[in-house]
């Protein structure tokens, strides 16, 4: 074989291997990414700090200082770059995140929607307080003030949450239409909307929770929820509200 056929024999070769020099070039830089990441993964702040301030640079004026001291001067934030983890969100804060809502209220939440009720009821949180309004069809009879079957389904399960939350206040209020009534029992609408709301109380009272920590107050229409001028809109305004207030610490 001649020397040039050698020669244009090697250089193929080369030529064909070349591919393992890109390719090793790709895994040190993977290398190096990673132990990059498990550097900022793992950072001693305290360590960084102590390290660093044992570097020394002359400012502008050929004054001799710390990187710390530099850095500070100039308005900079000396500190190492955040944890990797934190930056992609895959550390957990070392705070305890604290839910908006108190879990009394979660649990009315979820008791709703375990019974269905879901379109008779409205939950909402206040401020301090929890309200819970309930539509009057659902618990009574027209002009009536007797439970019916399906407000006991749902007061008997707002009952186990009020017993095991015995810190809450619970104050219920009647409110009806503005429709006067004139009955033998119910001269008016504030008989009617307060004998419902000690009627509703009486049911938890059976159900064991203390009669101090609830009141019972009838509203009549004075307090409408939408103004009074449809059928459906009388209907939204005869309830039976709960506001739930956490009892102050003396």
């Amino acid at each position: 074989m001649s020397e040039f056929n050698m020669l244009d024999q090697f250089e193929q070769e080369e030529e064909s291997n070349s591919w393992i020099v890109t390719f090793a070039d790709l895994m040190t830089l993977i290398l190096v990414f990673f132990i990059l990441l498990y550097t900022l993964a793992d950072y001693d702040n305290k360590a960084f700090r102590a390290r660093i301030s044992s570097v020394d640079v002359v400012d502008g004026e050929g004054q001799q200082m710390s990187v710390i001291d530099y850095a500070t001067r100039s308005g900079r934030n000396p500190e190492p770059l955040k944890v990797v983890e934190d930056m992609l969100g895959l550390n957990p804060s070392p705070d305890v995140i604290q839910t908006t809502e108190p879990q009394i209220y979660n649990d009315i939440a979820s008791m709703v929607d375990y019974t269905d009720a879901g379109e008779q009821v409205s939950l909402q949180l206040d401020g301090d307080q929890i309200k819970l309004s309930i539509d009057g069809r659902f618990l009574f009879d027209s002009g009536k003030a007797n439970l019916k079957d399906s407000a006991k389904v749902i007061f008997s399960n707002l009952a186990q949450i009020f017993r095991e939350n015995p810190d809450y206040h619970i104050a219920i209020s009647g409110h009806t239409d503005d429709l006067d009534i004139n009955t033998e029992r119910f001269p008016s609408n504030w008989e009617l909307s307060a004998i419902r709301a000690t009627t509703v109380l009486r049911y938890f009272i059976q159900q064991g929770i203390d009669p101090e920590r609830m009141s019972a107050t009838g509203y009549a229409d004075f307090l409408p929820l939408v103004p009074n001028d449809s059928p459906e809109n009388r209907a939204r305004n005869r309830r039976v509200e709960f506001v739930l207030e956490k009892k102050k610490s003396e």
